[in-house]
């Protein structure tokens, strides 16, 4: 796959990009007669990490522009509107028939297939997070793995993941302080970030990805 490099703040357009699709207007047949749009394909977008503040924000949009969103929390009661937007309230439970919950761990590897359940996922956003002392200091490597491994056996072909300015080759554009945490307090978790990526750049042409930092 091919690597592209943006800015935390640019993950849903970044996840548009990708999991996205316009209509397309076939050519007209005659001066009198133009031919009708193509229906748009069904879009699925499995996320990760979904009641965090960035994977929230990615079932809230995918909610909005129509698409059905498969997610696994380890706290289904933690996932939340992070905004007051299309129908749905800001701090409130999502309620949507478009959205189908799993509890479990993204260490797990069944509780990872469980998500892909029903065949229909087009596109995955992995937006991981939590203390070490609470997940451990491998779950991002691992559950990124699993993810990966998932997204192969189910033929889903593209994937955006979460990871942090400073991970990768990165470190260069890390502010200096940033730096000193993340060799310093911060050790632990940028070995895990770290790993995370490597997980996704070693997984082959599929799926294709998108890191964001």
């Amino acid at each position: 796959g091919s690597e592209t490099l943006i800015d935390m703040h640019m993950l849903l357009f970044s996840t548009a990009a990708l999991l996205s699709s316009g209509l397309l207007l076939s050519p007209a047949r005659s001066p009198a007669a133009v031919a009708p749009r193509a229906r748009a394909p069904t879009l699925s977008i499995a996320v990760f990490g979904a009641s965090g503040g960035t994977g929230s924000e990615a079932v809230l949009q995918a909610l909005e522009r129509g698409e059905d969103v498969s997610c696994l929390v380890r706290d289904a009661s933690k996932l939340k509107a992070p905004r007051t937007a299309a129908g749905f309230s800001e701090g409130s439970p999502f309620a949507s028939d478009k959205l189908s919950v799993t509890t479990g761990s993204v260490t797990n590897k069944a509780d990872v297939d469980a998500v892909f359940a029903s065949g229909g996922v087009t596109g995955v956003v992995v937006a991981l997070g939590g203390k070490t002392s609470d997940v451990g200091p491998t779950m991002l490597q691992d559950g990124t793995a699993n993810i990966v491994a998932a997204c192969k056996a189910n033929g889903v072909k593209r994937i955006s993941v979460v990871t942090t300015i400073g991970a990768g080759d990165s470190m260069d554009q890390a502010p200096w302080a940033f730096r000193l945490l993340m060799m310093t307090v911060m050790s632990s978790i940028m070995s895990d970030k770290n790993a995370q990526e490597a997980v996704i750049t070693s997984a082959g042409a599929d799926p294709e990805y998108c890191i964001v930092r």
